[in-house]
């Protein structure tokens, strides 16, 4: 099953057309998969919490978000007592702020045409992360399966915050799961619009 990446353009058009203004955010995509061994459907997740569960709003909006995700891609959680395809391994979390030298051209004035020179300075950034890895179950000794895709998704700039960016981070994971594009991947995603992205569902349903 794969999804088209249009509306990632699309949703940048229409937020600039409706809102005026959107922020778009440019989100790293890291993604492997062992295409030997087959995706399945069902899951049963486990999501750690790095807030040790001091913040439950932020937990809940996180599981959500990655649980969407999930659900776009045509994947369903297993009941608890039903043996699932596979173990999906889910993490968020912003990272401690370090020092990046951000080089931009002031465009601020133009003297005759004459190129603006390059500025240079350092900024303190935070990555924020999502990283799903889906696992074969365990075997009949109850050791931990062998690792079948993973997918980390990555927003780095200089606000000290997660929350807002965990649609964006989320909506970006949904045409990698289980895929391998060989190389690390570079995307802009519409905030505005991300939701919407994750509240899509394939036509039809994995579940029987």
């Amino acid at each position: 099953m794969r999804i088209s990446r249009l509306p990632f353009l699309g949703c940048l058009l229409a937020a600039l057309w409706f809102a005026g203004c959107s922020t778009v955010h440019e989100v790293t995509i890291d993604a492997i998969s062992d295409r030997n061994k087959p995706l399945g459907s069902a899951y049963h997740i486990d999501i750690a919490d790095p807030t040790g569960g001091v913040d439950p709003a932020l937990h809940a909006t996180a599981t959500a978000a990655i649980k969407d995700a999930l659900a776009a891609r045509g994947l369903y959680e297993a009941p608890a007592s039903a043996k699932p395809d596979m173990i999906i391994q889910a993490s968020y979390q912003m990272g401690h702020g370090y020092v990046k030298i951000v080089t931009q051209r002031n465009t601020d004035i133009m003297l005759g045409g004459i190129t603006p020179p390059l500025d240079s300075k350092a900024v303190v950034v935070y990555d924020k992360t999502i990283e799903l890895t889906g696992r074969a179950p365990p075997g009949a000794d109850g050791k931990e399966g062998t690792e079948l895709w993973s997918v980390k998704t990555k927003i780095t700039d200089t606000k000290q915050q997660l929350a807002p960016y965990l649609d964006a981070l989320a909506s970006a994971c949904i045409d990698y799961i289980g895929e391998n594009p060989g190389r690390e991947i570079t995307l802009p995603v519409d905030s505005q619009h991300a939701k919407s992205l994750l509240q899509q569902r394939p036509g039809a349903q994995a579940a029987q």
